[in-house]
């Protein structure tokens, strides 16, 4: 380790003990006993707000997912987290850009555990399927019956196993959880709801079952109420849509949550605990959003505004001729319909804690021809390292990095646009040749 990062980490040391000093608030004897304190902070991980997707024509959906995984032990700075995004279609190929939001999270007096669960659904296509599934999360620490343990979402991803369906209906959500002293186990349930249909013809023709995977990343903050307070708001929009008017912005309007005021809780960060969409009929979907874009936190009054962006969108303007493969995108259809989407907000409150907003954004391709979800080109991941670097850097460093990070996803998407291009140019090649060779073959076939 050379001098100049001593140094950063001798003032984040000072910067942090002179905090701790003027919380009254942290009590010592609030935190586990097991828990150390021999890093700047208890507790540290990286808190996913969200994604947006974009296709450049519709699809149904074969797989997308936006998560974050952290390293399953906090033992200090710096440390790793990664964030990815997974996309497929069926049969066309296509590219499309996405954005992911997050945010650093470091904390005193709480334990933040992270996992994941996975799920299946399978059955008949059209009918909906819901379930509720206990989760056992062994953690790393004991805790107080007095400790409150509150589990958010970090993230999911939905991957078909058998076919692309169209969607009509995905639910999820999280409860609070139950600290269980006899097995050191936090249990909570995730309740999920799934309806795909394909309405093609294949589909009867083929089959009419439905396989798919819901992998569900998660977070537990652990605390009490000296040290972590949560507030919780519930939201629901209803709009519509036809097939003239293009759908831009269905819920991005701000929204205030209220907690705990008198600056009794200096910081705070919002997250997920359900994500539900409900559509009048399947669909063939574009771009789906669900992003909690903070704005300002007041900890005087304890509110923190914010905006709230929630769109399912199942068509856009000029996508059969403007589209990433034309000769595929022509057979999009443009269809009206309505959609209702919830979402439960959550903010959490802390006495000493350090939180830094902020995404990350990028692009995709998919090369079509019903290539398996599983496919590595489905996954898009980016490090997200949690340093010195994070509690120093200048917001206009970050500003400045994002925007670089913009133009660079901008000039991975025209790529894309030409590497499916050259992948159209191939296969019409190919196409001439086997027609070639049928040609000779039935040539020499009359000889």
């Amino acid at each position: 380790m050379n001098s100049c990062l001593h140094k950063v980490l001798l003032l984040i040391f000072l910067f942090c003990c002179t905090k701790a000093v003027s919380q009254s608030t942290i009590l010592p004897n609030e935190l586990p006993e097991t828990y150390g304190r021999d890093t700047l902070y208890d507790a540290a991980a990286i808190l996913w707000r969200g994604f947006t997707h974009q296709w450049s024509y519709n699809h149904r959906l074969n797989r997308l997912g936006s998560y974050i995984e952290n390293p399953p032990l906090f033992t200090g700075f710096p440390f790793t987290a990664q964030l990815s995004h997974t996309s497929a279609t069926g049969l066309g190929p296509d590219v499309g850009t996405y954005t992911g939001y997050y945010s650093y999270v470091a904390a005193n007096g709480v334990v933040i555990e992270s996992g994941k669960k996975d799920l299946r659904f399978s059955g008949n296509l059209g009918d909906m399927h819901t379930a509720s599934f206990e989760v056992l999360a062994d953690v790393s620490n004991s805790f107080a019956l007095t400790h409150l343990h509150h589990v958010v979402i970090n993230g999911f991803d939905i991957v078909s196993e058998r076919q692309a369906d169209k969607l009509q209906m995905f639910r999820l959500s999280v409860s609070n959880g139950v600290y269980i002293p006899a097995t050191n186990q936090i249990r909570f349930t995730i309740d999920a709801a799934l309806l795909v249909r394909c309405q093609s013809l294949e589909c009867n023709l083929l089959s009419d079952k439905f396989e798919y995977a819901i992998s569900i990343h998660y977070l537990i903050f652990s605390g009490s109420q000296q040290t972590l307070f949560v507030a919780e708001q519930a939201t629901h929009h209803v709009y519509n849509w036809d097939k003239r008017s293009e759908v831009q912005v269905a819920s991005a309007n701000q929204k205030i949550v209220t907690g705990i005021g008198n600056n009794l809780y200096p910081t705070a960060v919002l997250a997920f605990k359900s994500i539900n969409i409900t559509l009048d009929r399947p669909h063939w979907f574009v771009a789906w959003h669900s992003a909690i874009k903070p704005i300002r936190y007041d900890a005087r009054q304890g509110m923190y505004q914010y905006e709230l962006d929630l769109l399912f969108k199942q068509w856009v303007g000029d996508m059969k001729k403007g589209s990433a493969f034309p000769s595929k995108s022509r057979f999009s259809i443009k269809r009206n319909g309505w959609a209702a989407i919830d979402g439960t907000i959550l903010m959490l409150q802390f006495a000493d804690a350090f939180v830094h907003n902020t995404n990350s954004s990028g692009a995709f391709k998919w090369e079509g021809k019903n290539l398996p979800a599983t496919a590595d080109n489905a996954i898009n991941t980016q490090d997200l390292v949690f340093d010195a670097d994070i509690f120093l850097k200048d917001p206009a460093q970050f500003k400045q990095s994002r925007l670089l990070e913009e133009a660079r996803a901008k000039q991975l998407y025209l790529q894309y646009l030409a590497d499916l291009q050259n992948l159209k140019e191939q296969r019409k090649l190919e196409k001439e040749y086997r027609k070639q060779q049928e040609r000779n073959n039935n040539g020499k076939d009359k000889r």
